[in-house]
Formats: C-alpha cells, sequence, structure tokens
C-alpha cells in the first residue's frame, strides 16, 4: 500500500473550489455539477504534476459529499 502524504500542498484553483463546494451543501444545495469540475481539476491538477493520484484519491474520498 502507498503512504500518503496528507500535509501536501493544494493548488488554490482546487481549495477554492473545494470551499463553495462545501459551503453549498452544507446549506442542503446538491452540488453535483460543482463535484464533477472539481474531479476534472483533481485530474488536471494529477497530469500537471502538482499532486499525485493517490493524493487526489484522498482530497475525492475526504470532501466528496455526492
Amino acid at each position: 500500500m502507498t503512504k500518503i502524504n496528507k500535509n501536501f500542498s493544494v493548488p488554490m484553483y482546487i481549495v477554492d473550489e473545494l470551499i463553495f463546494y462545501i459551503e453549498e451543501t452544507a446549506k442542503g444545495r446538491c452540488k453535483n455539477m460543482k463535484w464533477e469540475n472539481i474531479k476534472a481539476l483533481l485530474r488536471l491538477a494529477t497530469v500537471n504534476g502538482k499532486i499525485t493520484r493517490e493524493q487526489a484519491n484522498f482530497l475525492e474520498n475526504t470532501y466528496c459529499r455526492e
């Protein structure tokens, strides 16, 4: 099993989207399309070498409320 560094640097464009997504779901608004956008940004960050696939999976598993 690969060890995941939970203290990695998340690009701000992903942080901004995650914050908005969490705020909206906390208000009871379903934001499925917003989550799809976040998943696309995570894939982009992975391809560009900003985060690893394991880190992207960690973010998805931690913050997805769908």
